[in-house]
């Protein structure tokens, strides 16, 4: 106010002077620039269940600052938050698991809204449990490993690969005992009806309890309603006399089959100079006759089968009276009647078990059988031999312990190689093989003990 004052007296001076003072005491104050802001909009504001990545411009004016924010936590920013001038907003959405949701973004003062579909879900498919078909209501099957096959589990939906478990026990509590009950898992679905081969020889005279059920391994059914059957009795056939010698002549015989009464069996000549007579089938003990024709050339032999056995009748010719015939049977007395086929090493209490081979040779004449020679070999863990020289062989063996053992709950089955060579005073020689000719094929069964 001084300076202004002093204008008065300087004229010329004070009017420069005064113009400056007050331009120093009234400055000018800026202009803000002018800001506006677009962002351009998204192709696509919908996005599916697995999530996805987006990009917004913002264009704004030079020295223009602008924010962006997301209102949800399954969407974020993961480029330009915040930005000056032009720019662009980077997003990612993350998958949803649940129902359709929405996400509001505020970039620059606008805003954006997002939505999100619901997963898809497929649906869970759906089993019912199998049915028994067979076999079912106490029916009498034959003993040894029958096949149990169920009605498939009917399936709703999806439910992929189906396989099934079954079970089955000599009572219908099915306790987890290997011994009395027995089991399989992942038997693939068949086409309408699913089967398995027991695992394990089923004994004679027992009522079994079976049933099955049905699994994706995600879905499992119930157990079909529990069944049964009876294994029936375990038929044996014991031939007396086993052979027989006849001379030239036209002969005569009669055989004696015994067995026990539910057990059924027929009788057939293998050759054209042995005929069946009467009692060519029967059930139960029984006889039959048979003829053997005259012979007129060299000595021959010819077999019956009877009950499955072979009967072997040797005839001497008309320009020999002396022959030799060299035959042998198996004999497994601990679990079986009459001759067999096989010799099982089992015990409950792991004492050992002995088969014996009985020689059955005979003479066609006057001559006689004076020695024998033995041979039998199988493999059990090791190669085990037996050697002798008298009419019978013993084979004696223990059941297994595992692990160490090729031995199984269900008798492992091994091959039994059998020879026997026969002499006579004559020194004639005669051999028979097991598997070869008129002997069946043998074979040794290993048990684990108490199976």
């Amino acid at each position: 106010m001084n300076r202004c004052r002093l204008a008065l007296f300087f004229p010329t001076v004070a009017v420069l002077v005064w113009a400056a003072a007050c331009t120093k005491d009234n400055p000018t104050t800026p202009t803000a620039p002018s800001c506006s802001f677009s962002i351009t909009p998204l192709v696509t504001t919908t996005f599916a269940a697995e999530g996805g990545t987006g990009t917004i411009a913002v264009t704004a004016g030079s020295g223009c600052a602008w924010t962006a924010t997301s209102g949800a936590t399954f969407v974020t920013i993961t480029q330009g938050a915040s930005g000056t001038s032009n720019g662009s907003v980077a997003f990612t959405v993350a998958a949803n698991a649940g129902a359709d949701r929405t996400a509001i973004l505020t970039i620059a003062g606008s805003t954006v809204s997002l939505t999100q579909r619901a997963a898809t879900s497929t649906p869970t498919g759906t089993l019912s449990a199998p049915t028994a078909k067979a076999p079912v209501g106490g029916v009498a099957v034959d003993p040894g490993r029958p096949t149990l096959v169920v009605n498939n589990a009917a399936a709703t939906g999806t439910v992929g690969p189906v396989t099934y478990r079954f079970e089955i026990s000599d009572t219908s509590s099915f306790p987890a005992d290997p011994v009395r009950t027995f089991t399989v898992d992942g038997v693939a679905q068949g086409s309408g009806t699913t089967g398995w081969v027991v695992n394990h020889d089923l004994g004679a005279n027992v009522l079994w309890y079976w049933h099955a059920r049905a699994t994706t391994g995600t879905v499992t059914t119930a157990y079909s309603a529990t069944d049964t059957f009876n294994t029936g009795t375990s038929c044996t056939f014991a031939l007396s006399p086993s052979s027989a010698a006849v001379g030239l002549s036209a002969a005569t015989g009669t055989i004696t089959v015994t067995t026990t009464s539910a057990c059924s069996w027929t009788a057939t000549s293998n050759d054209a100079f042995i005929t069946v007579t009467t009692g060519a089938s029967g059930a139960g003990t029984g006889t039959l006759s048979y003829t053997v024709a005259a012979n007129s050339g060299a000595a021959r032999t010819g077999t019956l089968t009877i009950a499955g056995q072979t009967f072997t009748v040797a005839q001497a010719g008309s320009s020999s009276s002396t022959g030799i015939v060299a035959a042998f049977q198996l004999f497994d007395p601990g679990s079986q009647q009459g001759a067999t086929t096989e010799c099982r090493i089992r015990s409950a209490s792991g004492a050992p078990t002995t088969c014996t081979l009985q020689s059955t040779s005979f003479t066609l004449g006057t001559n006689a059988v004076v020695s024998y020679s033995w041979n039998v070999q199988y493999t059990y863990d090791t190669v085990k031999t037996f050697t002798g020289t008298s009419p019978t062989l013993a084979i004696t063996d223990v059941c297994g312990t595992l692990p160490n053992t090729i031995a199984t709950t269900d008798g492992a089955s091994q091959p039994l190689s059998v020879s026997l060579t026969v002499t006579d005073n004559l020194g004639a020689t005669a051999t028979a093989i097991s598997g070869t000719g008129s002997q069946a094929p043998l074979v040794m069964r290993f048990f684990v003990c108490g199976s």
